[in-house]
Parts: structure tokens; C-alpha cells; sequence
């Protein structure tokens, strides 16, 4: 069943308990997205509302594209860490396998815009995130990301 707010994206939400009530330390801490240590970074700071992952940023000048808008790799950037925190609160962390972003209007600089995703549905290993970055009522991304569930393994033989 689609939403009729959304353009891209279903809007269809997996209802489920938070694996996670707090999302500091769950991920590196020199993510480029979200890393307190990635001095360059995007500088992301996530939080939950509920079991959606949420986000406010107002994009630095030095993240401009097209004059007086944000490039469209820096928003790309934003909608893959902030999705790619709902596997961590679903409880299966994962890695993005596809990652689409529909930009429906350029972000403007100097705009605090507000991200948030949530489940859209699971299948075995395989879990679908949705969200959107707007201010106000204006909607200026849906995106959607595939995502893979790995092991906790993997992740303790990498760091």
C-alpha cells in the first residue's frame, strides 16, 4: 500500500521493538557520516524517535554543489548513514547492497533539514529502509536502501 506523500519512496513501515534504545557508539567512530573523530565529516549525530532513526543537519558551506545548494554526494552520504542505522535498530546490522536517492528539490545552505528512516520490510537477510530529508513542509529527499544483515563477527574482526 503506497502513501500518497511520497513520490519514490512506498512510505510502508515494518512495526518492530527497538534492538537499540541509544544510537551513540553504534557505529566507527571515524564514519565520515557520523564519526565524532571524522573532523571532515558530514558530522551526523543520530538519535531514535521511536524506532526511526532521526537526524537534524545544516550542511556546511564547503558541502556546496550548484551555487547556494548542497551537492548532491553530501546528501547522498546523509541518507546512507541515516538509513543504515535502521539495521542496527532492528537488530541486524548490515551493509548497503543498493542505495537510491531521489532528489526531489536542491537542499539550500543555511537550511537546518531534518532526516529520518525507518523499516520498510524484511525478507531472511535482506531488509529495505525508506526515508526522507525535509524542512518544514517541504519534502527535498526520499530515498530507499537494500540492506544485508552481517554477522557481529565480521564486525569484531574488523575493528
Amino acid at each position: 500500500m503506497s502513501n500518497q506523500r511520497y513520490r519514490f519512496i512506498t512510505g510502508n513501515r515494518v512495526a518492530f521493538a527497538p534492538a537499540v534504545t541509544d544510537l551513540s557508539g553504534t557505529h566507527t567512530s571515524s564514519c565520515w557520516g557520523c564519526g565524532p573523530e571524522a573532523r571532515e565529516g558530514l558530522g551526523l549525530v543520530p538519535r531514535l524517535d521511536g524506532s526511526d532513526p532521526v537526524a537534524d543537519l545544516e550542511f556546511d558551506p564547503r558541502f556546496e554543489g550548484g551555487p547556494g545548494t548542497v551537492h548532491g554526494g553530501a546528501i547522498a552520504a546523509f541518507v546512507d548513514d541515516l538509513l543504515g542505522f535502521v539495521p542496527v535498530v532492528y537488530g541486524a546490522p548490515g551493509v548497503t547492497a543498493r542505495l537510491d536517492t531521489n532528489y526531489r528539490k536542491p537542499v539550500p545552505l543555511g537550511v537546518t533539514v531534518h532526516g529520518r528512516a525507518w523499516l520498510s520490510a524484511v525478507d531472511g537477510d535482506k531488509m529495505w529502509a525508506e526515508g526522507t530529508i525535509e524542512a518544514g513542509d517541504e519534502v527535498y529527499v526520499e530515498a530507499s536502501a537494500l540492506f544485508i544483515a552481517i554477522s557481529f563477527e565480521h564486525y569484531r574482526k574488523v575493528h
